[in-house]
């Protein structure tokens, strides 16, 4: 991830005096390699676990014909997790980057679920006409130029007792000036990959690496959820998991 930032430091010098962005596409295959390679660890290893100590969520994913939605799927090592976790349901992976589509259809061919799973390159802002029993956000709302938008549509695809978990990370619920490791780290990846790449769409809400749960709160209020709540999944990383109700 450093090499595809350092990469494009002249352009993250420009964006940063003139508030433009530098997009994901702009950081090329080394931030994508680097992206899925560091999360798909805890999804190959932790997800289903983890899914699974959380009560209502893995009740629900477990129905028989469970249809569950993940956003942002990049290279797909969540989705296959999900797929893997509870076989059977079947599942819709979207992802507004080309290459990471065209990435997790080799992935979940080479894991054996490609049966169960379409991939689609799809803005999720513009999921109309389907419907899912659960859907997921797995580190991507902070990376949102419209976050209110896609959560809308998420909503709106929701059964009606559909829920959404989204997983992002566990940084202070506050701002101080004498933050720990975890917001130095995260402030670091929000100077280099993740604002630059909101911020390369046109009135992006720049929300960055660092969203405090009071931000996704207003979030998920504007988009229609009428509840936020923390999961009681420990131990995953870095990241802490919220299910919001619609």
């Amino acid at each position: 991830m450093f090499g595809a930032s350092l990469a494009q430091l002249p352009a993250l010098l420009e964006a940063y005096r003139s508030g433009g962005g530098v997009s994901w596409d702009q950081l090329g295959d080394d931030a994508r390699e680097s992206q899925a390679d560091v999360n798909r660890p805890l999804f190959e290893k932790q997800l289903a676990s983890a899914l699974a100590a959380s009560g209502e969520v893995h009740d629900r994913l477990s129905r028989p014909g469970v249809r569950i939605a993940d956003v942002g799927c990049g290279a797909g090592w969540s989705t296959i997790a999900l797929a893997r976790a509870y076989p059977h349901a079947t599942l819709l992976g979207v992802d507004i980057d080309p290459p990471s589509i065209a990435r997790a259809r080799e992935n979940a061919a080479d894991a054996g679920v490609a049966d169960r799973i379409e991939f689609r390159h799809e803005d999720a802002a513009g999921l109309t006409g389907e419907r899912f029993d659960a859907a997921f956000v797995f580190e991507a709302v902070h990376d949102l130029p419209h976050p209110q938008d896609v959560l809308r549509a998420i909503r709106a695809s929701l059964v009606e007792d559909g829920v959404l978990v989204l997983m992002d990370e566990a940084v202070a619920e506050k701002f101080a000036p004498d933050g720990d490791e975890l917001e130095r780290l995260m402030y670091g990846y929000s100077l280099l990959v993740c604002l630059p790449d909101s911020l390369s769409a046109p009135n992006s809400a720049a929300t960055g690496t660092v969203m405090r749960p009071a931000t996704l709160q207003r979030y998920a209020g504007q988009a229609g959820f009428s509840a936020v709540e923390v999961l009681p999944i420990e131990d995953f990383g870095f990241f802490r998991f919220y299910l919001l109700r619609p």
